[in-house]
């Protein structure tokens, strides 16, 4: 039986004395849940309700738990128990397991099942006439090597339009920007990178100017930089940046970015693009929610239902290393595409969470100014200087057959501290290692030395060495294996570690009241893991050298250049900024961690 959608305006008039034939009962099931289905369709949308968790048991085998989820046809997707299987089973491996990057996706499927006999049917073979007593509703799993355009499975399309910028030799870059913007607001523009199968270090700069539109610190252009510093051969991230638009009436404008400006560093390698990169800005002064709800209510209602094609739901996304007799998976990602679909009563939560959010910051903001009001002789005590500390998880592959006493090595990535001297510290990473349980465990040494009672992880004994090139600012990673191992890979947790020059000059505490540090944006809304970069500027002080840190801790990460990454738990952080020259001197933002924007 096909999986095809009806939408049956017919149903069956009933009345005594009604033959019924197998034509009517037919209708009566297609018109119940083709009804039910255009409900779940028009009204819900389609993505995962609940559960589909993908885990992996080994770095062959992964297992989908239960949920359910629905597909873009309405139709729901239910699984009972616990599916666990070998992905080259999957249908669709063999086509696409030399890709590289395969998508497990999930499929609505129907099958007949118990077969009973038909009293009026036309024999089969021996006399016997058989049929199908059910049909049974179920799924399918697959694999495929094609992404899909993440605009057409969801709505965002009218709030967004995607370009790509770049997109050559495994290194894709395209910008996601706004259509509409009000006067005096800010346009959120992100920056999209994938990487695949490129193991060299990957940087690069350009910028972005429009008529209308200026940066957040006032200049003409928003400049954007990036500069890999944990190298992967499989890398995939959003950067939002916004630019405030000045206009104050409709307009359309157009964001440019003039091949001149695109620098493309790979390793030693540079590139460019062969044409300058525009995009039209509707300025409009209607608010953009109602402008949204009329581009949708325009929507072509047939385009809406009719197509489905080639719209799945992901439910993981594997990189995979594949020889001519195995394969093993290198790393994985769930739900990549974040097809969710939010009860009313998660709604409901994250709502009551905004608004909580809003009180906290109104009452920090209004306790901020009561304490500067009567207590405007306090100065807060400078905290100790920091050495500047940067730290990441480097993969070094180790093969498929790993031979005890023979070194591998990771490739030269930058450690992001600049030119000069830095200290490397080097431990097994555990806590990485996704098909263990043994999270909690850094080794640092030959772990050898403890007895399997005291120490027992999955990972690899291995001897570790670092090479720093001062003059470059990179750092190049390597293992000797010291036993035998059934791992493909080993993961190094590396730290490194920079004095911080203290001048003779600073050291006196030096307190102006004209001296004010300002974080732009003060307060911004991001999803669990998801990056985002703050400006800090010093008004009254022509040293604009600052420290970031975090008020608590486990509340997210942020580097010396303000790009913060958020934690994997939700909830409101507060990010500081200090003065380097002016101790006394600092200013807090506020970081909105919701999984809805």
């Amino acid at each position: 039986m096909e999986n095809k959608q009806y939408y049956s305006c017919e149903r069956n008039n009933y009345f005594f004395g009604k033959l019924m034939t197998v034509r009517d009962f037919q209708t009566e099931q297609t018109y119940m849940n083709s009804k039910r289905r255009l409900g779940n369709k028009m009204l819900n949308g389609a993505g995962i309700v609940s559960g589909l968790d993908v885990i992996l048991v080994d770095n062959k085998t992964f297992s989908l738990e239960t949920g359910m989820a629905l597909d873009y046809m309405g139709r729901e997707i239910v699984v009972s128990e616990p599916y666990v299987r070998r992905l080259n089973v999957i249908k669709g491996f063999e086509e696409n397991k030399d890709k590289g990057i395969l998508y497990l996706c999930l499929a609505y499927k129907e099958d007949l099942k118990e077969t009973t006999f038909s009293v009026s049917g036309s024999g089969k073979s021996g006399g016997v006439s058989e049929e199908f007593n059910r049909i049974s509703e179920g799924y399918e799993l697959f694999l495929t090597a094609e992404k899909p355009k993440e605009e057409i499975l969801k709505l965002d399309s009218l709030i967004f339009e995607t370009r790509e910028l770049y997109n050559k030799d495994g290194i894709k870059i395209s910008l996601e920007i706004g259509r509409y913007v009000n006067p005096g607001k800010n346009l959120k523009i992100s920056v999209i990178f994938e990487k695949e199968r490129v193991e060299a270090p990957v940087g690069y700069s350009f910028d972005i100017e429009g008529e209308f539109f200026k940066n957040i610190s006032g200049e003409e252009s928003l400049g954007i930089n990036f500069q890999e510093t944990e190298i992967s051969t499989y890398k995939t991230f959003k950067k939002n940046y916004y630019m405030k638009c000045d206009a104050v009436t409709d307009a359309i404008s157009h964001l440019k970015i003039s091949k001149k400006s695109f620098k493309l560093k790979v390793g030693k390698d540079e590139f460019t693009i062969n044409n300058d990169f525009t995009c039209p800005v509707s300025i409009k002064t209607t608010p953009i929610k109602e402008i949204i709800i009329n581009d949708y209510y325009a929507k072509n209602f047939t385009e809406l239902i009719e197509k489905v094609d080639n719209k799945f739901l992901y439910l993981a996304k594997f990189h995979i290393v594949t020889n001519q007799l195995t394969y093993f998976i290198e790393s994985f990602e769930k739900h990549p595409f974040k097809q969710y679909l939010y009860s009313n009563e998660l709604i409901s939560l994250l709502q009551s969470v905004e608004n909580s959010t809003e009180i906290i910051t109104s009452r920090n903001e209004n306790n901020k100014q009561e304490l500067e009001k009567t207590v405007p002789q306090v100065v807060d005590l400078p905290e100790p200087k920091i050495d500047n500390i940067v730290t990441g998880v480097e993969r070094i592959n180790l093969g498929f057959n790993p031979k005890v006493g023979k070194s591998y090595y990771s490739y030269e990535f930058v450690h992001g501290l600049g030119e000069g001297n830095v200290a490397v510290v080097t431990a097994i990473d555990n806590k990485s290692n996704y098909l263990t349980d043994d999270k909690g465990l850094l080794v640092f040494g030959d772990k050898g030395i403890f007895s399997k009672e005291e120490i027992s992880i999955s990972s690899p004994n291995v001897q570790i060495a670092a090479i720093v090139n001062s003059e470059k600012g990179t750092v190049r990673l390597g293992v000797r294996l010291q036993e035998k191992t059934t791992a493909q890979a080993v993961d190094i947790r590396w730290w490194a570690f920079k004095p911080v020059e203290i001048h003779e000059e600073e050291e006196d505490l030096v307190i102006d009241e004209n001296v004010r540090v300002v974080i732009t944006p003060n307060t911004v809304r991001i999803r669990p893991l998801e990056q985002v970069r703050f400006e800090a500027h010093i008004e009254g002080a022509i040293s604009q050298e600052v420290r970031w840190g975090m008020a608590e801790n486990n509340t997210g990460t942020i580097d010396n250049n303000g790009l913060y990454t958020a934690p994997s738990k939700e909830g409101v952080y507060e990010v500081k900024a200090y003065s380097v020259k002016f101790e006394n001197k600092s200013d807090s933002a506020y970081v909105v961690v919701s999984s809805v924007e």
